[in-house]
């Protein structure tokens, strides 16, 4: 059965199958304990729906992997460490609403931990002649980024199915990108994973991902590149940053923009992009174009990733702002209107 298993592919399945059967068991449990989202004025949903369902992902991703090949570890060790770990901070901040500063804290350290367990970036994670050696800058850099993910990763996910869906389509691209095995399994699980818990979390969401789904999921997809060979690791990390595109450019931009006016950053807002599209569009159709456009863009990275040209890489990036310049435009325009 262990051999059977060990397939990127199946284990995708099982991880799906398993996250379909436990996301109604927790969604219940979160209603029992007390874990609901009430509406609020930064609220982009009206009624009172559980949260914290992510953590049928972080279970079902473990179950998957175990089934697949008991003993699991090595290199994967310190990520699946690290997401379990964030997922009880996060799955904290929905029980009690932690203050910024401890999960902020808590990010880091797991983070610092990680980094110390794999291995920093040798260089720059762009395309040639961008590609330069970053030295003893390498480790707090590949520190930063899985900070700036959970964060971002956590942001993004404001509407319903959007981050679920987001984590299938990139756990999909980086399975095939098969940095070695252990990483495309689970790759793999996590992608099954997020598209069983995506019925649940379709417009009108039933459950709510939670910091405990967010941190989880954030967590690996930005940790799991550092687990591929260190010469390969810039390559992974900008396939990633591909492929989340939407998420760190929306991110940034409107993090940009409160910090220019003197708004706390840190606060629970809707001024994101996507929730001003969302606001006219409705929750199902911007979540879909998002999809569709990151399913591209991992789809062009992962050309670039596989032909390790600089051409390709070049393309995805002049594509990728291609795109977030029609978001941004498109959510002005909505809102001028």
């Amino acid at each position: 059965m262990t051999a059977s298993l060990a397939s990127p592919a199946i284990v995708a399945v099982v991880a799906f199958v398993l996250a379909l059967a436990l996301t109604p068991a927790l969604r219940a449990a979160a209603s029992r304990f007390g874990l609901l989202d009430r509406p609020n004025l930064r609220s982009s949903h009206q009624a009172v729906v559980p949260r914290g369902g992510g953590v049928a992902i972080a279970a079902a991703v473990l179950g998957a992997l175990t089934l697949a090949r008991p003993g699991l570890g090595g290199r994967l060790t310190p990520v699946l460490l690290g997401a379990v770990a964030l997922a009880v901070v996060g799955l904290c901040d929905d029980r009690y609403s932690l203050p910024a500063g401890v999960r902020v804290a808590a990010q880091l350290i797991v983070a610092l931990a990680v980094v110390a367990g794999l291995g920093g970036l040798e260089r720059m994670p762009l395309p040639p002649p961008f590609d330069w050696p970053l030295g003893a800058l390498g480790a707090p850099l590949a520190a930063f980024w899985i900070v700036a993910i959970v964060n971002f990763f956590n942001f993004l996910d404001g509407i319903d199915g959007l981050a679920a869906l987001q984590a299938a389509i990139t756990g999909l691209g980086m399975m095939l990108a098969g940095w070695d095995p252990s990483t495309s399994l689970l790759a793999g699980a996590l992608a099954g994973a997020a598209a069983g818990f995506l019925p649940f979390n379709w417009a009108p969401a039933s459950v709510f991902l939670g910091d405990a789904g967010s941190y989880f999921l954030g967590f690996t997809l930005a940790a799991l590149p550092l687990a591929a060979p260190p010469e390969g690791r810039p390559g992974a990390v900008l396939f990633v940053a591909l492929s989340l595109w939407l998420f760190l450019a929306d991110a940034t931009w409107t993090l940009a923009r409160r910090a220019r006016r003197g708004a706390r950053v840190h606060e629970a807002h809707r001024e994101h992009l996507y929730q001003q599209l969302a606001r006219r569009w409705g929750h199902a159709r911007v979540t879909l174009s998002i999809g569709m456009a990151s399913a591209v863009l991992t789809a062009i990275a992962l050309a670039a990733h596989r032909s390790e040209s600089p051409a390709w890489a070049w393309a995805a990036l002049g594509l990728a702002a291609a795109f977030f310049a029609a978001e941004a435009v498109a959510a002005t325009t909505e809102r001028a209107a």
